[in-house]
């Protein structure tokens, strides 16, 4: 009895270029999910294959026959259980989605800026109508060093509230000041493309920021911009010194430069647990003033919780996340997936290989996961979306 050919396969290609022999690696990874039809194309490429970027892209395009293709340059690739973060190369997913209606669109820096200048509700939505009205979430690739991503995410969100954003922040040469994103046969240094989709397929995942929760949860009273005030009407900075004290011994020395502020999305839920925080960084901490200074803006009245920030938390952070997203996802087909993992993660912060690609493939199995190493992930938590560092993003691509 033959077994059912899956609706995905990834796979990577790490040879000197070679138009040739690419488009025989591509069609060979083709083959294997015949008799299927391509819904989707995604590739992830060092930095080494920009030069030639727009020889792939025509393979893909034009020999493998790929309708949507969406990517961008990587500090590292991810094909199914594997991670390559050194000497990357090419990673390459190919996706059948039944039933799927997708709608892609690029957005330029000067249309976010008229975004952000025009302020009003319905910009996206009037530039991408007609289609974007049954979209039920986003797969977003973009560059970082042209527009204002926090901006631009905050406005997207607005005419798309409630639809999650996965994906990610490509590399960048430090250098050159160029980075790369591939929305079908454009290549791209300026904004970015985004995938909606629709119809019998929709895209659920997971946002892993590398933490787990410590000490009691408390509510903000009083905050000046990024400048924590008072917690509990106590002063920040001795809300945060107690909580340390309280830790065991163990979580003391894990603490020590990894501990974070975690603040709650939705300050109206009775418990709170991983995955319910906004995790932004601890910038500065004044014991005289007793102020605590923090990368995010919050609000009188938010919830907020202490964070350890470290490979352990993370891998049980991880592990609990797809431990529901899978229980979640019963009795329904999944057909692929797309991991965008921070470069600070990886080796540097488990010291082992494939960590993160190998937790999240067993929800994936035996469709295909294609994915990249970038500079920032997106990513919601609770129903808004965020741009996220440290972070694991995953995409689930699954039947309605």
């Amino acid at each position: 009895m033959s077994l059912e050919p899956p609706f995905s396969v990834a796979d990577r290609w790490n040879e000197p270029w070679d138009v040739m022999a690419f488009k025989k690696w591509a069609l060979q990874l083709r083959r294997r999910l015949l008799p299927r039809e391509v819904t989707l194309g995604l590739v992830f490429a060092s930095p080494k294959y920009m030069e030639v970027a727009d020889q792939l892209v025509e393979v893909l395009r034009s020999s493998v026959g790929i309708p949507t293709l969406a990517g961008c340059v990587s500090g590292g690739v991810i094909a199914n259980e594997r991670e390559y973060e050194r000497d990357a190369g090419i990673s390459l997913g190919l996706y059948c989605l039944p039933g799927a209606q997708l709608q892609d669109f690029a957005f330029s820096s000067s249309m976010v800026r008229d975004a952000l200048k025009n302020g009003e509700e319905g910009f996206w939505r009037r530039r991408f109508d007609p289609g974007s009205e049954s979209i039920n979430g986003w797969l977003v690739f973009a560059e970082p060093l042209h527009f204002d991503i926090e901006g631009w995410i905050n406005s997207w969100q607005k005419d798309f509230p409630e639809k999650p954003i996965y994906g990610g922040l490509s590399h960048f040469d430090p250098e050159e000041k160029q980075s790369l994103v591939v929305w079908n046969d454009a290549l791209m240094s300026n904004g970015g493309v985004a995938i909606g989709f629709a119809g019998g397929v929709c895209i659920k995942g997971l946002t892993a920021q590398g933490c787990t929760p410590v000490g009691e949860t408390w509510t903000i009273t009083k905050v000046r911009e990024n400048v924590l005030e008072r917690i509990g009407n106590r002063p920040a900075f001795q809300i945060m010194e107690d909580t340390f004290n309280q830790m065991s011994n163990e979580l003391r020395i894990r603490s020590r430069g990894n501990l974070f502020i975690g603040l709650a999305v939705d300050e109206y839920q009775e418990d709170f647990g991983r995955g319910d925080f906004l995790v932004r960084n601890l910038m500065a901490a004044n014991p005289e003033s007793g102020f605590l200074t923090i990368g995010a803006f919050p609000r009188v009245g938010q919830t907020l919780q202490f964070q350890i920030r470290d490979g352990e938390a993370a891998t049980d952070e991880l592990k609990e996340l797809v431990a529901t997203r899978s229980k979640a996802d019963s009795g329904k087909q999944i057909y692929g997936a797309c991991l965008t993992n921070c470069a600070g993660r990886g080796w540097a912060m488990f010291g082992q290989p494939n960590h993160d690609a190998s937790v999240v493939y067993k929800m994936v199995l035996p469709q295909g996961l294609a994915g990249f190493f970038g500079n920032g992930e997106f990513g919601p938590v609770g129903t808004r979306n965020f741009v996220h560092g440290y972070t694991s993003s995953l995409a689930v691509f699954r039947e309605v």
